[in-house]
C-alpha cells in the first residue's frame, strides 16, 4: 500500500482499469481497486464502514440461525432415543 495519497489513488485507478481488461488480474482487481480508492475519500470511507457493519451483522445472523438449526437437529435426534439406555 503506497504511503502517499497520489500513490494510493494511482494504484486504485490502475487496479480498476486492469480489472476491466480481460486477462490475468481479472474482475477480482475491481473491488480491491475500489477499496484502495475509498481510503482517501470521506464518502468512500463512510460507505466502506457501513458496508462492513452490514456484512458483519448479516454474518452473525446467519451463524445464529445455523446454530439454532444444529441445536434443533440435536434435540430431535435425542428425543427419539430410549431414556433408559445411556449415551
Amino acid at each position: 500500500m503506497p504511503k502517499s495519497r497520489a500513490g494510493r489513488i494511482g494504484a486504485g485507478v490502475a487496479l480498476v482499469i486492469l480489472g476491466c481488461i480481460p486477462g490475468p488480474p481479472g474482475p477480482a482487481a475491481i473491488p480491491v481497486g475500489l477499496t484502495i480508492l475509498t481510503l482517501d475519500h470521506p464518502r468512500g470511507r463512510r460507505w466502506r464502514r457501513v458496508t462492513i457493519v452490514r456484512v458483519g451483522r448479516r454474518w452473525q445472523s446467519m451463524q445464529a440461525k445455523r446454530e439454532m438449526r444444529r441445536a434443533q437437529k440435536r434435540d430431535a435426534s435425542l428425543a427419539g432415543r430410549d431414556p433408559e439406555i445411556p449415551v
